[in-house]
């Protein structure tokens, strides 16, 4: 497995998504979060080549980065204060290094099972199943 160049802007962006999207799974909710945005740059013909940063940004991608979702302003304010973003740091790292495999394979897409209709993209049956989350691979 290997690492893959990113900027620290790329490594604190995901970190952001991750806090957004996963802080309440705890760990392995947060290693799967960073392990699809890998995953998006390293194999899914729409973002390979992009930033993380930009993969983590694109439109209506994560949630949290949507204009009026509640997770928004919390991103705009995390610090190495709060140990939860701390948390998704350290599992950013390990993703981007290489030095983790993945827990969803090559999953690039998820969604909360919280959610009262699947989105349309959702076809099939999950790779992986992480706290509230379901992941799929080969997404168009």
């Amino acid at each position: 497995m290997n690492g893959i160049h990113c900027t620290a802007v790329d490594v604190w962006t995901v970190a952001q998504t991750c806090y957004g999207e996963a802080r309440g799974g705890g760990s392995p909710g947060i290693y799967a979060v960073a392990w699809v945005i890998r995953n998006r740059h390293d194999y899914h013909k729409r973002f390979t080549g992009k930033t993380l940063a930009s993969i983590c940004r694109a439109l209506h991608q994560f949630s949290c980065w949507n204009l009026g979702d509640p997770n928004r302003d919390k991103l705009r304010s995390v610090s190495l204060d709060d140990r939860s973003f701390v948390m998704c740091l350290q599992a950013v790292v390990e993703v981007v290094g290489g030095l983790v495999f993945s827990p969803v394979g090559r999953a690039t897409h998820y969604y909360a099972d919280t959610l009262d209709t699947p989105p349309a993209w959702a076809t099939g049956s999950p790779v992986a199943v992480i706290g509230h989350h379901l992941f799929f691979e080969g997404i168009a």
